[in-house]
């Protein structure tokens, strides 16, 4: 399959010291690829050597087959790259930036209100797209960046931790949009929000002192470590059938009840979905879903490689 990028033997340093270390990697085109990795793990570095942001201290890399090095510009109108700071100017209002984003991109005045319209609503900014981003809430200033690396539609996103300060809806729009474009779209994620990138990606690889130490899906990864999830259940009332029946359900690893909660732990979402489907929804107040932090998790991986 054709590869959107491909590192060849890249390093990076940073005060004198490598962050990325000869890494050799390719992300197939039209496929979603997750980073995970600890603070300082360099997973920054390496979203910004990918999105050009950077130049690699060593080694060669290619947009859709490009030598960067060649063809800056050609391979660079490709990418959108939401960093994990801010991108907007806190001294234009919300829609003078998304102008000033859509002149760079080439983007007409007679089709600016066509791109951004259904953008700016999914991410609730209609009401404040008048105002300067100094007196938005930090999630709509994310939820602003977001437009902007958005509205150029491009062919290849790169988001270091996208959902940072993201309010609920506005979480649900983001993963929306990118399982909307994901068969048509190359998308690349860091985060350490671990319980929903896993829904995304197809292909994940763990970072560790700026060396790949894990390549491969989900699937393969959990075949190395037990991973499993905890939720709870909450009811409006008390309902020993309800309880009952969630138990003999066979779905769930343990299963315990207090009062009007019901804590279940269970390996697949698919199975905790499944079982949730079949509770009435007036009988429901709320569900929380848990599954290992991040820290946790690599934890576990790395002393296991080890």
């Amino acid at each position: 399959m054709e590869a959107s990028i491909t590192l060849r033997n890249v390093s990076k340093s940073y005060r004198k010291k490598y962050v990325l270390a000869n890494l050799t990697l390719g992300i197939e085109k039209n496929t979603s690829f997750a980073i995970i990795g600890r603070n300082g793990a360099g997973k920054s570095m390496l979203l910004r050597v990918m999105a050009t942001a950077l130049t690699p201290d060593a080694g060669e890399l290619f947009i859709n087959g490009q030598d960067i090095a060649r063809t800056p510009k050609l391979t660079r109108n490709c990418i959108g790259f939401l960093p994990d700071h801010d991108i907007h100017d806190c001294w234009l209002t919300g829609r003078e930036n998304l102008i000033a984003r859509a002149d760079l991109l080439g983007i007409s005045a007679g089709r600016f209100t066509e791109i951004t319209e259904a953008l700016v609503n999914d991410f609730r900014l209609k009401e404040i797209l008048d105002d300067y981003p100094l007196t938005y809430s930090r999630g709509a200033k994310r939820c602003l960046d977001l437009v902007m690396v958005l509205m150029g539609d491009p062919e290849i996103i790169i988001m270091d931790e996208p959902i940072i300060g993201l309010d609920h809806p506005s979480r649900l729009a983001l993963f929306s949009y990118l399982k909307s474009v994901k068969e048509q779209k190359t998308i690349i994620v860091a985060s350490n929000e671990f319980t929903e990138i896993q829904t995304l990606a197809d292909r994940w690889i763990v970072l560790d002192y700026g060396k790949i130490r894990f390549d491969g899906t989900l699937e393969k990864m959990l075949t190395r470590i037990d991973m499993p999830f905890t939720a709870e259940i909450i009811l409006r009332n008390k309902n020993a059938a309800l309880q009952k029946k969630i138990k003999d359900s066979g779905r769930f690893i343990s299963v315990r009840a207090l009062d009007l909660t019901i804590q279940v732990t269970f390996d697949k979402l698919r199975d905790f979905y499944d079982v949730l489907a079949e509770i009435p929804e007036e009988t429901l107040a709320g569900i929380r879903i848990q599954a290992l932090s991040v820290e946790e998790f690599l934890s576990r991986l790395l002393s296991d490689e080890e």
